[in-house]
C-alpha cells in the first residue's frame, strides 16, 4: 500500500492546520528575536547618523580652531588704480605715492627679414640673465619661425615672435615672462639681423612712503603686488598716481558666519540626543538612545565645552542649547581680535623658572589632541640662524657674488661701477625677489649675510667668484622636551607629535638666551595650555568618532554586532523551525497511515467472516 500524505483523510483531523498551529507557537520565541533586533537595529541607525552629525561639526570646529587662517579685516583703498586685499586679522594703513610699474624686459631686431623662413641666427642663441648665468638654445634651420618655435618651447621664461611690421618686413620680438629689474636679458646669436634692441627695460614697481625727504624710504616689487609690507594687508598697484591710501581694519563678519554654523551644528546634536533620548509615559515606549550613557556623556560635554570655554557670543540657554549673539561677538572682536581668536583657538601662558627672565614660549599650533594643563619647558639647545661673511678686500667691481638656497641660487656680476654699498642693495633685491629668506650687510669690507629664519631648514652658501665665503653660525633647529617628553624642533619651534599625556599635539616657539638654559640646567619654566571652544569641540569629537576607540562609534559598532548576534540566532530558528515541522509532518503522517492499516485489517477481518462489522453487529442483537 501506497504511504499516505497528512491530509486528515482517514482520521478525520484537518492535520496541517495542526502543524501550523503547533510550529506558530515556536515561532513566537523567533518573532521575539527579530522584535528585539529591530529595536537595536534602530539604535545602530541612530548611532551612525550621529557618527555622520559629529564629523561634520568635527569640521567645522577644525577650520575655526585653526586661527593662523582667520581672515578677519577687511581692505580699503583711496584710489581705483590700487586693489587691495586683506591677508589676516591685523589693522593699519599705508600712504604712499606710486612711482614706477613691474615691466617685463623685452627686446626687439633692429633690422627685418622679408620671410619667416629666413635665416635668423646660423647657430645656437646664447641667452645671458641679469645674474650673469647663461643656457644656449638650439634653433634648428635658424629660420626666424625655428628661432621663434625654440625660444617658446625652450622653458626659459621668454616669449618669442615674428612681428610683421609691413609687407614683407619680419622683426624678431622676445618678452620675458616674468616681471621686474631681474627679468633683463640679452639674447647672442641672431647673426641673420643687423642686432637687437631694448624695446622695454625689466624694471621693479616702487612705491616712496613719507614726504620727509630724511625720513621717506622707497619699497620695491618685482611684480606689481606688494605683500609684506603691512602686515595682513596686500596691495597691487597699476599706474603711477600720489597720495594713494590703503587700509586694514578689523571685520569679524566672515568669523561670525563660521561661528554661527557651528552653533548650529551642536544645537542640531544636542536636539537630536533629546528627541532618542526621550520616553513616552502614554504608549511606554522610548527612543533609540533611552537608557544610552554613552550620548548622555557625549550631550553633557558637548555643553561643558560651551560653559568652560568662556567663548564672546556663545552661551547656553536655559533648555540646554547653544545661542549665538553676533553683536556680541563682532563688538569683541573689534576690540581685540587676538582675544577672540585665544577664546577659540586656545590660550596659553607660560611661567618662566628662576634665572630664565628672558625666555617665553607661547603655543603656535595645538592638534586635537593636546589637552589643557600646564606642562614643563625643557631646552637642550638653542636654534641658530644661519650666517655667512664673505671677504672683499674692498674691491667688488667686475667680480660675481652667488647665493645659494637650496636649488635656488642668485648671483650678481657688479659693475665698474657698483660700490661696496649699492652691491648690498642689489643683492637684498635680488635675493627678496627671489624668495631666499637671506640678507646681506657691510661689515667693513667684508659681506655678511644672514638667513631671515632660525634653523637647519634656512642654511645656504655664499661664494665670490665661486669660491665660498666663511660660515659664521651654522643653522640649527632647537632641541628640547614638553612634558619631559623629547619633542621635535623646526627653527625655534618645539612640537610633540606622539607620545602621552596632554600635552601631545602641542607645538611651542621658544625664545631663550644661553643664559637662562645655562642658569636653570634647561629647565626654563612651564606653559599653562587652555583650549578655546572650537578647539575643544574638535577634541570632543575626536575622541567620540575615533575609529576603533571614539566612544560614539564603539557603541555604534557594538549595535551593529548585536544585530548580527540577532541574525544568527534568527537564522538558527528558521533551521530549528523548519526541522519541527518535518518531525510533525511525519509523526501525523505515521498516524494516519496507522490508521489507514487498522481500517483496512478490520475491512479484511469482516470479509472473512463473511459480514461487515456492522451487519455482524446487528446478528447477534437479533439472535439474542
Amino acid at each position: 500500500m501506497s504511504q499516505m500524505t497528512v491530509s486528515g483523510a482517514v482520521s478525520g483531523l484537518d492535520t496541517a492546520n495542526i502543524i501550523n498551529q503547533l510550529v506558530a507557537v515556536q515561532t513566537n520565541q523567533q518573532t521575539l528575536l527579530k522584535t528585539q533586533q529591530s529595536a537595536v537595529q534602530h539604535r545602530a541607525d541612530a548611532y551612525a547618523s550621529l557618527v555622520g552629525s559629529l564629523s561634520s561639526l568635527g569640521s567645522l570646529a577644525s577650520d575655526l580652531a585653526r586661527t593662523s587662517d582667520w581672515h578677519g579685516s577687511t581692505a580699503t583703498s583711496s584710489s581705483t588704480s590700487v586693489t587691495a586685499t586683506a591677508t589676516g586679522n591685523t589693522t593699519g594703513s599705508l600712504t604712499f605715492d606710486v612711482t614706477a610699474l613691474a615691466a617685463g624686459h623685452t627686446i626687439i631686431s633692429t633690422s627685418t627679414l622679408s620671410s619667416p623662413a629666413d635665416v635668423a641666427a646660423h647657430g645656437p642663441l646664447t641667452l645671458t640673465r641679469s645674474d650673469g648665468t647663461t643656457t644656449t638654445i638650439d634653433v634648428g634651420t635658424g629660420s626666424l619661425s625655428d628661432v621663434v618655435s625654440a625660444v617658446n618651447s625652450s622653458n626659459t621664461g621668454l616669449t618669442a615672435t615674428a612681428v610683421r611690421t609691413a609687407p614683407g618686413e619680419y622683426r624678431l620680438q622676445v618678452t620675458s615672462k616674468s616681471t621686474g629689474a631681474a627679468s633683463s636679458f640679452t639674447l647672442d646669436g641672431l647673426d641673420g639681423f643687423a642686432g637687437t634692441a631694448v624695446l622695454t627695460q625689466g624694471s621693479d614697481a616702487r612705491i616712496s612712503v613719507g614726504t620727509n625727504p630724511d625720513t621717506a624710504y622707497t619699497v620695491t616689487s618685482t611684480t606689481n603686488t606688494f605683500s609684506d609690507l603691512v602686515p595682513g594687508l596686500a596691495f597691487t598697484v597699476s599706474r603711477l598716481e600720489s597720495g594713494v591710501t590703503v587700509a586694514a581694519k578689523a571685520d569679524g563678519n566672515a568669523i561670525a558666519d563660521k561661528v554661527s554654523k557651528l552653533v548650529d551644528a551642536t544645537n542640531g546634536i544636542l536636539t537630536d540626543i533629546a528627541s532618542k533620548t526621550s520616553y513616552n509615559a502614554t504608549t511606554k515606549t522610548g527612543g533609540p538612545f533611552t537608557g544610552e550613557t554613552t550620548v548622555r556623556s557625549l550631550q553633557q560635554n558637548l555643553l561643558s565645552a560651551v560653559s568652560l570655554s568662556n567663548a564672546p557670543g556663545v552661551s547656553l540657554t536655559r533648555d540646554g542649547k547653544l545661542t549665538f549673539d553676533r553683536s556680541a561677538f563682532l563688538s569683541a572682536y573689534s576690540a581685540d581680535p587676538t582675544a577672540v581668536a585665544h577664546a577659540f583657538g586656545g590660550n596659553s601662558t607660560f611661567t618662566a623658572a628662576g634665572g630664565a627672565p628672558s625666555t617665553t614660549a607661547t603655543v603656535s599650533n595645538a592638534l586635537k589632541t593636546a589637552r589643557a594643563g600646564t606642562y614643563a619647558v625643557h631646552l637642550d639647545s638653542l636654534a641658530t640662524t644661519e650666517q655667512w661673511q664673505v671677504a672683499t678686500g674692498g674691491a667688488i667691481a667686475g667680480r660675481t657674488l652667488s647665493l645659494t638656497r637650496g636649488t635656488n641660487t642668485v648671483s650678481y656680476l657688479a659693475s665698474n661701477t657698483d660700490t661696496l654699498a649699492s652691491t648690498v642693495a642689489e643683492l637684498n633685491s635680488r635675493a627678496a625677489s627671489a624668495g631666499l629668506g637671506i640678507t646681506a650687510s657691510l661689515s667693513g669690507t667684508d659681506l655678511t649675510f644672514s638667513a631671515a629664519a632660525s634653523g637647519s631648514a634656512s642654511a645656504f652658501t655664499a661664494t665670490l667668484d665661486g669660491v665660498d665665503g666663511t660660515r659664521l653660525v651654522a643653522g640649527a633647529d632647537i632641541t628640547g622636551t614638553i612634558d619631559g617628553q623629547q619633542a621635535t624642533g623646526v627653527g625655534d619651534v618645539l612640537s610633540l607629535a606622539s607620545g602621552s599625556g596632554g600635552s601631545v599635539g602641542l607645538s611651542l616657539t621658544v625664545n631663550s638666551t644661553g643664559q637662562d638654559v645655562a642658569a636653570t640646567g634647561g629647565d626654563v619654566g612651564s606653559l599653562t595650555y587652555s583650549p578655546g571652544l572650537a578647539q575643544r569641540l574638535s577634541t570632543l569629537v575626536s575622541e567620540a568618532t575615533t575609529s576603533s576607540t571614539g566612544s560614539v562609534v564603539v557603541a555604534e559598532d557594538g549595535a551593529t554586532s548585536q544585530v548580527k548576534r540577532f541574525q544568527q540566532q534568527i537564522d538558527a530558528w528558521d533551521d530549528r523551525l523548519t526541522a519541527y515541522r518535518r518531525t510533525l509532518t511525519l509523526q501525523f503522517t505515521a498516524m494516519e497511515t496507522s490508521l489507514a492499516r487498522l481500517k483496512s485489517a478490520t475491512s479484511a477481518l469482516s470479509q472473512l467472516t463473511g459480514a461487515s462489522p456492522s451487519s455482524s453487529a446487528s446478528s447477534s442483537s437479533s439472535g439474542g
